[in-house]
């Protein structure tokens, strides 16, 4: 499963940023794993790699060879046997133990895996773009935020957070200018931690058009920008939908 965009761009362009949701076992889920021979647990698993392991465990235990055992398969109509190693794969500590179905003997497939997905630890990997190297988050990945204010009577957008994409802010701020036909500059604020935060500001109300920016050119799904613009009520926030940036092109 994956909740991102992916691709690249012509040639000598950055590639496109690709977001998707991979999984770890639990530590209630790990003993099953390790029985379908996935012995380490830190590995990052698709979907469709983690309900492979729990069909063959599935498959084992319907031949009669239990955790251990290979070969056979029981029909994806009936109900799937809910072994030791699976029902505390499924139920075994927090909230899950209280649930009624809990100490079942079988269950039909489809809510087997719905539940075996649900019980897993859920992380967030991008990759692409102008990071070196994968990067992984749990839960939801790092966000853009895109603000504005108003300084001297005058709206300004302001895209924060672009180095968590390894993004550079002196590169995107020429390229909003022209997406925007807008002054655009690079504002720098020493931290106490010693790190140099970089925010671009961009004159006038863009938040929409960046947005769409960060897709078209870096593949930034809308899960990976935190548009605070948008949410903001009343008139002089945020984008007015007539306004557009024609100059928005894909990489």
């Amino acid at each position: 499963a994956g909740g991102g965009a992916g691709g690249g761009g012509g040639a000598g362009s950055v590639p496109l940023l690709r977001v998707t949701t991979v999984y770890r076992p639990s530590d209630a889920m790990k003993p099953l794993f390790r029985a379908r021979g996935a012995t380490d647990g830190r590995a990052f698993l698709d979907e469709a790699q983690v309900l492979a392991i729990l069909e063959a465990h599935v498959a084992a235990v319907s031949a009669g060879g239990g955790a251990e055992g290979g070969g056979g398969g029981q029909s994806s109509h009936s109900a799937w046997v809910l072994d030791p190693l699976l029902s505390d794969a499924l139920f075994r500590g927090g909230e899950a133990a209280k649930d009624p179905q809990a100490g079942a003997a079988s269950m039909p497939p489809k809510e087997v895996r719905r539940r075996f997905l649900k019980r897993l630890e859920q992380w967030t990997r991008v990759s692409g773009g102008a990071l070196e190297k994968p990067m992984h988050a749990r839960g939801e990945p790092p966000k853009v935020v895109l603000t504005t204010e108003q300084r001297r009577g005058h709206s300004v957008t302001c895209v924060a957070e672009l180095a968590a994409y390894s993004i550079d802010p002196y590169t995107a701020a020429r390229e909003l200018a022209g997406v925007c036909g807008a002054t655009a500059n690079v504002e720098e604020e020493a931290l106490k931690s010693g790190v140099q935060k970089r925010v671009v500001s961009v004159q006038g109300l863009w938040d929409r058009s960046i947005t769409e920016w960060l897709a078209a050119k870096h593949g930034l799904p809308p899960s990976c920008v935190e548009n605070r613009a948008a949410a903001m009520k009343g008139p002089g926030h945020a984008q007015k939908k007539e306004k557009k940036a024609t100059n928005v092109r894909r990489a």
